[in-house]
């Protein structure tokens, strides 16, 4: 368990490097989508402590099913950083609803990912709409996975594919297997970063 952390704390850090400067310039809104216990959101928030980027940040929306995780995701939050705004969210994907999501549009949004798009238990096309239609304006979307097989990352492509009917910019695309990465030879990642404009 210990090894998995590290790795996926790793896959997360590493990820944020690729976020292009002027977007740390933004007001932005955090939204991590199957949160867990808010690791993604943790490790961006230490990652801004670290290079010293003071951001903005407006609100930050935890998606979690587990009570127990959520509440616990919330708390890490409050103790790192007290004046952000966090709404939680007790639901799985697919029984998220439109008004749980509500945004204002003139502000940039982050949508974090980790962990959750390869999972086939919730369907990509209900969470697509759900996006489409409550973030309208720019979105930043950082995902990362581990590398489990071609199917579980063909299904992130089309998710990340899906956007690209909008003004779109793919900023990094990261595929490692066993042997390719760091950590003892079995560390994977898939890492996918992208902008997106919604109309």
């Amino acid at each position: 368990m210990h090894s998995f952390g590290k790795m996926h704390y790793e896959k997360l850090i590493t990820a944020f490097e690729y976020l292009p400067l002027d977007f740390f310039s933004e007001s932005t809104n955090i939204i991590d989508w199957g949160c867990g216990q808010a690791m993604a959101t943790m490790v961006y928030l230490e990652y801004l402590q670290s290079k010293g980027l003071d951001q903005s940040i407006n609100q930050i929306i935890l998606i979690e099913p587990s009570e127990i995780a959520l509440k616990r995701g919330a708390l890490h939050i409050k103790k790192f950083n007290k004046s952000i705004t966090t709404i939680t969210i007790n639901k799985d994907l697919d029984s998220v609803e439109h008004k749980d999501l509500s945004q204002n549009n003139s502000i940039t949004n982050l949508h974090l990912f980790s962990n959750i798009i390869d999972i086939d238990l919730f369907s990509l096309h209900q969470l697509l709409e759900k996006i489409e239609t409550n973030f309208k304006g720019i979105n930043y979307f950082v995902c990362v996975s581990p590398y489990i097989t071609d199917t579980k990352t063909n299904r992130i492509d089309n998710f990340v594919s899906h956007f690209n009917k909008f003004e779109s910019t793919n900023i990094k695309k990261i595929d490692n297997q066993k042997g390719e990465w760091k950590g003892n030879g079995d560390w994977t990642r898939v890492v996918r970063i992208f902008k997106t404009t919604i109309e």
